[in-house]
């Protein structure tokens, strides 16, 4: 593929668009300002594009190595669940020979 990558109109006025944003203008307002000062029309999804990837990413989630396990007594063990009054205990089983029944309120 010859000739240079995609490089986007926005890139030139990054540091304009990073004061924006920094003053809290919409997306909507910062077209608009693009648009009066440097004569270049883009749309507010352009700009919010432009935005959105070069944010500062979060960090990924990783799970620790398989030789290296957090200590047992840091993991939630789940509890048997309290038996409330009024409800039967088994209202999670089902039984093939009954027939299906509406519980009463």
């Amino acid at each position: 593929m010859p000739g240079r990558p995609f490089q986007s109109k926005l890139l030139p006025h990054l540091e304009f668009i990073r004061e924006c944003r920094a003053q809290r203008m919409s997306y909507p307002r910062i077209a608009a300002e693009l648009r009066a000062r440097f004569g270049l029309h883009v749309a507010t999804s352009t700009v919010f594009s432009f935005v959105k990837v070069r944010a500062r990413r979060r960090p990924v989630f990783a799970l620790p190595e398989s030789g290296r396990t957090p200590a047992d007594s840091a993991i939630p063990r789940p509890t048997q669940p309290v038996p409330r009054a009024g409800v039967r205990s088994n209202w999670l089983s089902y039984d093939p020979a009954k027939p299906l029944e509406k519980d009463p309120p």
